[in-house]
């Protein structure tokens, strides 16, 4: 029987990225609630498994993963650290049985297959290619049916139809935003990438989306002032869209957006004080996996604004979530994560990935880019790809 000319991680990689959206797929396991998404990944965590377990093992940069763990010593750390934070999660969380499931969705079933991958150490060139690949096609189908809903507003959910804001495939419009914002810097690092950049773009803008406008041109600002030829360029053109921004009348919307005048705005500005009111009194181990809703409840008083799932900030959700433990885990996953990009900078999708983090940071700062299905395995993703 003739090999497959594919390596195991190189597929499961493919198939992750590509069907990344299917976590919308929900039903039941008897009692327990669970995704297709969640199906993939475990079945690709025992693969992996089986795969590295297996006596005739044998790929070609294998290494043990002791040399591996001295090698990157902050994102084991920063991995541990998260780690051990959920455990404290679900101790200190109000529902146990709900934050089970958060821990295991968002941290441990990510976290398992992309610490497998790393260990087994796949040419990082074909890893690399299945990615990006696999993202075109999950993001293509994002677009595709973005447009569709655009050119037929009846196929938009309800909530959303007045303003005319597409959500894809997606329950939300800002749902599309935070998983095409990081893509489209990524896309660069595809043949004839910057078309399906150009259309996730344009998706973003249909949702109307600032967060998500602003994280993309904050990644594809680093990425272009990150080579000498395209400084100049870039620097030219944050500079005309500024001025754009700042002064043209059709910019208003926009305008007011960011500087958080419009309701939503506001509303962000009164989760973030309830959330630090909140934190206060709990900084250790904040409200515990999935706990924000309730544990924040005493402390919202706004008459008209209801209490989010999360406090519409990455930083302020970690805290909420996981605690100082999991603030000081991302911190160490993020330097190391950077420091890497600069080792690397020489390689050109290596600048795509770290603007592509750029744009999941920058987007945190008004909405959160993790606690999703799909967001977390994409942050995990990404954490592989430079780690290879």
């Amino acid at each position: 029987m003739k090999p497959s000319k594919y390596s195991l991680p190189e597929m499961i990689i493919f198939a992750v990225t590509a069907l990344l959206p299917v976590y919308l797929i929900r039903f039941h396991i008897g009692p327990f609630p669970t995704t297709v998404l969640e199906v993939v990944l475990i079945a690709a965590i025992g693969a992996m498994i089986v795969q590295l377990t297996h006596p005739t093992l044998s790929y070609n940069k294998r290494e043990d993963v002791s040399d591996q763990i001295r090698e990157n010593k902050l994102l084991a750390l920063g991995s541990a650290l998260i780690l051990i934070a959920t455990v404290i999660g679900i101790v200190v969380a109000p529902d146990k049985r709900e934050a089970l499931g958060i821990a295991k969705a968002y941290f441990w079933e990510p976290m398992a297959l992309a610490l497998l991958i790393i260990a087994a150490k796949p040419d990082k060139e074909k890893i690399r290619r299945a990615a990006v690949w696999g993202f075109g096609a999950s993001a293509a189908v994002v677009v595709i049916y973005g447009l569709i809903q655009y050119a037929f507003p009846a196929l938009i959910p309800v909530t959303w139809t007045a303003e005319r804001r597409i959500t894809s495939v997606f329950d939300y419009p800002n749902a599309a935003a935070l998983y095409l914002a990081p893509l489209v810097s990524l896309f660069f690092a595809m043949p004839f990438g910057a078309f399906l950049s150009l259309a996730a773009l344009a998706i973003i803008i249909l949702a109307k989306s600032a967060g998500g406008l602003i994280a993309a041109a904050a990644a594809l600002f680093f990425l272009g002032v990150s080579k000498k030829r395209t400084r100049l360029t870039a620097v030219i053109i944050a500079i005309v869209a500024a001025f754009i921004v700042a002064f043209a009348p059709q910019a208003a919307g926009l305008r007011e957006q960011i500087l958080m005048r419009d309701w939503s705005g506001r509303v962000h500005m009164i989760g973030w004080k309830e959330s630090l009111a909140m934190l206060r009194d709990h900084p250790l181990f904040g409200a515990g996996l999935n706990g924000f809703k309730t544990v924040v409840a005493p402390y919202h008083h706004a008459q008209g604004v209801e209490i989010f799932q999360y406090p519409h900030n990455f930083f302020l959700a970690t805290w909420s979530e996981l605690g100082l433990l999991g603030i000081i885990g991302f911190g160490c996953l993020l330097v190391w994560f950077f420091r890497r990009i600069y080792i690397l900078r020489s390689k050109f999708y290596v600048l795509c990935l770290g603007a592509a983090m750029i744009a999941i940071l920058v987007h945190g700062l008004v909405d959160v880019p993790y606690f999703k299905n799909d967001l977390a395995m994409m942050f995990w993703l990404f954490i592989v790809i430079v780690a290879l």
